[in-house]
């Protein structure tokens, strides 16, 4: 297998355990809503991390934008965190967490689009 599929397994579940939690945001289970996210934001880390480990730097477009979308996930998270600290609103999170994952599975589509198709 491939470096760049192995990374792309890893986006795309992260993907899949970020829409995970929002279920369960949606029916009111904080627990594994944040079970989710938490382990959304790993898969993440380490799928980013495998890349700059087996490239060794940021060759393209893809992979600038790739690291401001994991940048914008981490404000993300961090903006859950200020929501259970009563610093911003649920709808403001909920903004925040939708841009997020948007900007997610856009970044997933654009690396289908330009390394496999």
């Amino acid at each position: 297998m491939e470096h760049f599929q192995i990374h792309a397994i890893i986006q795309t579940l992260a993907l899949l355990s970020f829409l995970i939690g929002i279920y369960y945001a949606k029916s009111h289970n904080p627990k594994m809503h944040h079970s989710f996210v938490y382990t959304a934001v790993g898969l993440l880390t380490v799928g980013i991390s495998y890349m700059l480990y087996t490239i060794g730097w940021v060759p393209s477009t893809h992979s600038r934008l790739g690291l401001f979308v994991y940048v914008y996930v981490l404000l993300t998270a961090l903006s859950g965190r200020a929501f259970l600290g009563r610093k911003i609103t649920r709808e403001q999170h909920k903004f925040l967490a939708m841009i997020a994952v948007l900007l997610l599975m856009l970044q997933i589509l654009l690396g289908l689009y330009n390394y496999v198709l």
